[in-house]
């Protein structure tokens, strides 16, 4: 069977001739001026990822009586003496460096979605960056080395960052930081 072209209608030449919906247009700023929908959600899963790094600080407490234990079996293993005072020391670091860095993690969360929701081009390759240095530090030391919860962590940490790349790619996205760093100059 032969297709069947159908011309455009002579009257409307804004509609298709045959009733189909036009293909959706890119994000056009409008009055009053909101975001588009990709930006909107690239902001909320910012703060969700935000949130889920603040989730580090109960988990680095709440474990921390198996790290004082894997601590204890990795100095037996190699043949070291260590008192309690000393692994205690070792382990309040460890657990400072954790709630250190989920506290920085977690504000440079909140300083990329206050960023995206106002349109700037060098967050979001300021997060591609950081994106490819999670996977980096997940798959390449914390994959072999941290506990059931540490992981599922940070894999729901990689998988938010990942959905948030996508939409903050998004062609309507694109289209709000085109038109958010645009000049304003008439000069």
């Amino acid at each position: 069977m032969a297709r069947q072209i159908r011309w455009r209608g002579v009257l409307s030449p804004d509609t298709a001739g045959d009733s189909r919906t036009p293909e959706r247009a890119t994000w056009r700023p409008g009055s009053p001026v909101v975001p588009p929908r990709s930006i909107l959600e690239t902001v909320r899963l910012l703060q969700v990822g935000a949130v889920l790094s603040l989730l580090e600080i109960p988990r680095a407490v709440l474990t921390r009586g198996a790290l004082h234990t894997a601590f204890a079996a990795e100095a037996r293993s190699q043949g070291a003496t260590v008192n309690a005072s000393d692994l205690d020391s070792i382990v309040n670091l460890s657990l400072t460096i954790s709630v250190g860095w989920a506290i920085v993690s977690a504000v440079a969360w909140f300083s990329l979605a206050r960023s995206a929701a106002r349109g700037s081009s060098w967050a979001r390759w300021l997060g591609c960056a950081l994106f490819g240095i999670a996977l980096v530090v997940f798959f390449g030391g914390l994959l072999p080395t941290a506990g059931l919860f540490a992981r599922v962590l940070a894999l729901s940490l990689l998988l938010v960052g990942a959905w948030t790349l996508v939409r903050w790619w998004h062609r309507d996205s694109s289209a709000w930081i085109r038109w958010s760093n645009r000049s304003t100059d008439l000069a």
